[in-house]
């Protein structure tokens, strides 16, 4: 497959009224001990709906029936939104009660010992490997994977309409074909999600600056970082992969575009990314099929981004170049 072709999102419902069915697809889906119980007369008792694009996994989620279930730690860390309904965890020392609006971590790798009640629950939620996270925090997965953890099931004040505003926001991403299958704007996207999570939830991820970053933010660590965004603008490329093609640390390879061309390593990527678009716009023929939304898609902006930023740096519209 080639850089840059379009991966559609997997989608997948699942619906059952039967009371044995459910038990076994719940644990088989989330690995919990389980009880279900007050089920409903008439209808579906567990409905789900999700998407999987790129490293996201997004599930719109309703049990009609009451649950007690015990949390067991995954590899994903899962972040509710409760829509309705209500769920309590309780972990013999503490509590945590979760009512329509809130949000809070449903599960993740250090988790356990955990109980947790729901009634006629309907959840939003937000997977995301931990992996990521350790990526996002400036930390190398292969070594430092497992040696941070999630300190609180509950984000820091406001934290909760942050978290609902950035998932808004990639669900409308993701309602828009073009957009939900281009992969140089899910990587983006996931690690928005990544970087929030790590924002609004104490935690011992994110890693302290190291003296030697900034022996290391010198023009040899850019003039590496440079050629290998400039080599790979089609690819879904990262901080940390920009830093691994420079042999340093992320936090040295900010460090470095910042101190000698006073930007950042993404807004460098992006810049290369839009004048490859400028390109392919044109190039373009009458007749060929290309269109602004797709170019845009293709080079990872959403269509209203991607007319703000080419209008700022080309001073017409991208639909004045394609037609032109």
């Amino acid at each position: 497959m080639a850089p840059g072709t379009p991966i559609p999102p997997r989608r997948f419902r699942y619906a059952t009224a039967d009371r044995m069915e459910a038990s076994d697809f719940l644990d088989r889906a989330y690995g919990a001990r389980l009880r279900l119980g007050g089920f409903p007369d008439t209808g579906p008792l567990v409905t789900l709906d999700q998407v999987q694009a790129g490293a996201l996994t997004l599930v719109d989620f309703r049990l009609a029936s009451d649950l007690v279930f015990e949390a067991t730690g995954q590899d994903d860390v899962m972040i509710n939104t409760v829509l309705d309904g209500s769920m309590v965890y309780d972990s013999g020392k503490a509590g945590h009660s979760f009512r329509p609006g809130d949000v809070g971590i449903g599960n993740h790798p250090h988790m356990k010992d955990l109980v947790a009640r729901s009634h006629a629950l309907h959840l939003h939620t937000v997977g995301l490997p931990a992996s990521l996270l350790t990526e996002v925090a400036g930390r190398d997965p292969a070594q430092d994977g497992s040696s941070w953890e999630l300190l609180s099931l509950r984000p820091v004040d406001g934290g909760d309409g942050r978290w609902r505003r950035t998932t808004r926001l990639v669900n409308d991403l993701l309602a828009e074909p073009e957009t939900a299958a281009s992969p140089l704007l899910l990587g983006p996207v996931a690690r928005l999600l990544a970087a929030t999570v790590l924002t609004i939830f104490p935690n011992t991820a994110v890693a302290e600056p190291a003296a030697a970053d900034s022996l290391d933010a010198h023009p040899g660590t850019l003039r590496r970082a440079t050629d290998f965004i400039d080599s790979h603008p089609d690819l879904d490329i990262s901080v940390a992969d920009i830093a691994r093609a420079a042999s340093v640390t992320p936090r040295a390879v900010q460090m470095a575009f910042r101190r000698h061309l006073d930007t950042t390593p993404t807004a460098y990527l992006r810049q290369v990314r839009l004048a490859q678009a400028h390109r392919q716009l044109c190039d373009a023929a009458p007749g060929d099929g290309v269109t602004v939304t797709a170019v845009a898609a293709r080079w990872g902006f959403t269509p209203s981004r991607f007319t703000e930023r080419y209008r700022a740096a080309y001073g017409v519209l991208p639909s004045h170049t394609l037609r032109t």
